[in-house]
């Protein structure tokens, strides 16, 4: 291959691969009504999902699946626990993805926890 075939060769796969689409976003979750979220990611209780409601009963925890279900479609519960910090109120649900991965999600429950 001459040399001039090679800088074509190169110049071409780097402007190909510079074209490449970039990784999705993943969805915007959408609170039932009467719920708010905010927070981040929930991938760690400083990181966690912050459910806010003012509704009583089960709505609260309603909205932490209703989260899981439209930002990890298929996913499966393995186990959830609650967990207390700082006059804070967590739930966190270790979760697998349907392609296999292994999370633990955190949900900060403060607005709505004990009140039934």
């Amino acid at each position: 291959m001459t040399f001039s075939r090679l800088a074509t060769w190169l110049l071409l796969s780097t402007a190909l691969a510079a074209c490449q689409a970039p990784p999705p976003a993943p969805p915007v979750v959408q609170a039932p009504p009467g719920v708010a979220f905010a927070g981040s990611d929930g991938g760690s209780m400083a990181h966690a999902v912050v459910i806010l409601t003012e509704l009583k009963g089960r709505a609260g925890v309603q909205a932490e699946y209703i989260w899981l279900m439209q930002r990890y479609p298929g996913f499966k519960l393995r186990v959830q626990a609650l967990v207390h910090k700082d006059a804070r109120h967590y739930d966190r649900l270790d979760i697998t993805t349907a392609d296999g991965r292994e999370l633990s999600i955190w949900f900060d429950i403060t607005a709505f926890f004990g009140k039934f």
